[in-house]
């Protein structure tokens, strides 16, 4: 009989997830320009729902720096954006079930995922993260 072995803990998956994620994302931004990237940009956090695999967007929240006032939802075609990202890190992540918040900021060059909570564990792109 086969014996499959036990999945890594969340934070191993997620932070894996993370740093291919940031691996991707840094290739992506130096190819063909040689330019140096800053992260600047609207930060949106975004909450899903995830059954069986199927990630669910249930709201999408501005981040607003301290200081600035409200902002309004962000245009479609950022959605989408924001929904794809966050689809995708879950993927990576074999993330199943349960409820994340994914930060993204959305950059000139595109988006690039901050952090994400998935229950009592959050990674950042720093690699910080507890399980």
């Amino acid at each position: 009989m086969n014996h499959f072995p036990d999945p890594p803990p969340v934070t191993e998956r997620l932070s894996r997830a993370l740093r291919d994620l940031s691996a991707v994302e840094r290739w992506a931004a130096h190819t063909g320009t040689g330019a140096e990237e800053t992260w600047e940009g609207p930060r949106f956090g975004v909450a899903t729902e995830s059954c069986d695999g199927m990630h669910e967007v249930v709201g999408i929240t501005w981040s607003a720096p301290a200081g600035a006032g409200p902002r309004g939802e962000p245009a479609e075609a950022d959605r989408v954006v924001l929904h794809s990202s966050v689809r995708a890190l879950l993927d990576m992540a074999e993330h199943e079930s349960g409820p994340a918040h994914t930060e993204v900021v959305l950059t000139r060059r595109g988006p690039r995922v901050l952090s994400c909570r998935l229950g009592d564990t959050t990674v950042t792109v720093t690699g910080a993260g507890r399980d």
